[in-house]
């Protein structure tokens, strides 16, 4: 599991909606040698950017996972991504992101 930075990419629902999200990464090991561009490639396919890394990748047992719906999901799936968002701020009438 790891944790990636991520904002809506312009032109999508979610950029009107979202500032960003921190991003849960569930992979199965050995799904792919990078898990960081993997998991990239998947959140762009979906319309966002990662801007950063919070948690590197490390492997952990059912009982470490913050949350074993998604680990049990990704055992089935292969990857498994859980969404933490929040909104767009309206700043000086200037959406952020």
């Amino acid at each position: 599991m790891f944790v990636l930075d991520a904002r809506p990419l312009p032109g999508t629902p979610e950029f009107e909606q979202f500032g960003g999200a921190y991003v849960l990464c569930y992979q199965m090991p050995g799904l792919a040698a990078d898990p960081i561009r993997r998991a990239s490639e998947f959140l762009r396919e979906n319309g966002w950017q990662v801007t950063g890394v919070e948690e590197e990748p490390e492997q952990l047992g059912r009982e470490d996972a913050p949350d074993e719906e998604p680990f049990d999901q990704a055992l089935i799936d292969d990857e498994a991504y859980v969404f933490h968002q929040w909104p767009v701020e309206d700043m000086d009438h200037e959406t952020r992101h």
